[in-house]
């Protein structure tokens, strides 16, 4: 039943995403709200939850747009992968280290999407606008990062209450 809540909340996300946040567009950009989760899960489930949580969100951001497939599915795999691994190395718990820690995984995800857009699009004059989109993305997805992992954590208390309920454990533990 948790994998249904799961795919529940996932099916949400990309509908604010691809509709909601169109509302929200600054200069050509919205926030990555994939990136945050995935940032999310890793440092919560670590890095193999993390690799795969971040390459299957990439993967289905990538089959809603318009990108190259698999551009975000392996950039975000690896951010998974990356942070999943610091999370017992590194305090994610204030406000200061979620800003500094998702403007790098932030950063890592626009290195790798930029490096496969290089190689892979033959009309190299563009590269300076993409790469001033995915840099004003990798900000904007900074600045509302602590928001959005708030209402993640929300959801994700919620849910574990809910389901130890269902079960009839103490939902205090």
């Amino acid at each position: 039943m948790n994998v249904i809540a799961n795919i529940f909340l996932i099916v949400l996300l990309f509908v604010f995403q691809t509709t909601f946040l169109h509302s929200f567009t600054i200069m050509g950009v919205r926030p990555d709200i994939v990136l945050i989760l995935t940032f999310f899960i890793s440092v919560n489930l670590g890095e193999g939850r993390g690799a795969i949580s971040g390459f299957t969100l990439g993967l289905i951001q990538d089959c809603l747009s318009s990108n190259l497939l698999g551009t975000n599915a392996f950039s975000k795999g690896i951010v998974g992968f990356i942070f999943g691994y610091l999370r017992d190395k590194i305090f994610f718990e204030n406000i200061f280290s979620q800003f500094t820690f998702v403007l790098l995984a932030s950063l890592v995800d626009t290195a790798i999407i930029f490096l496969i857009v290089f190689l892979t699009i033959p009309d190299k004059t563009q590269m300076a606008i993409v790469l001033n989109k995915l840099l004003l993305s990798s900000v904007y997805t900074t600045l509302v990062a602590p928001l959005f992992i708030l209402i993640f954590v929300f959801f994700r208390d919620k849910v574990v209450v809910f389901f130890k309920k269902r079960r009839g454990e103490s939902a205090i533990s």
